[in-house]
C-alpha cells in the first residue's frame, strides 16, 4: 500500500467514525462542545500522518544509503579479490 492509498484510508476511518457518531444523534445530544471536539480530533489524525508519513520518508533515505554503501564495499572487496598481488620470490 503506497502512502496515498494509507492517507485515503486513514481519513476514510475518520469520516466514518465521526458519520457514525453523527448519525446516532452525538452532536445534538454534545451540544455546540461537540463540534471543536471533532474538529481537534480530525486535526490530530491528520497530524499523525503526516508525522508518518515524514518517519517513512527518513527511513526510506537510511536505508536506501546503507543499501549503497553495502554494494560500494562489495564492489570493493570483489576488485580486490580478483587482482590479488603475490609477492616475487628472489632467486637467490
Amino acid at each position: 500500500m503506497d502512502l496515498e492509498n494509507g492517507r485515503g484510508v486513514l481519513v476514510g476511518i475518520v469520516i466514518g467514525a465521526v458519520g457514525t457518531w453523527l448519525a446516532r444523534g452525538g452532536l445534538q445530544s454534545a451540544g455546540p462542545a461537540a463540534r471543536p471536539l471533532v474538529k481537534r480530533t480530525i486535526k490530530l489524525g491528520i497530524l499523525g500522518y503526516e508525522r508518518g508519513r515524514e518517519l517513512a520518508a527518513r527511513m526510506a533515505e537510511t536505508l536506501s544509503d546503507l543499501t549503497a554503501e553495502v554494494q560500494v564495499e562489495l564492489q570493493s572487496s570483489r576488485a580486490s579479490s580478483r587482482y590479488v598481488i603475490v609477492p616475487e620470490r628472489s632467486t637467490e
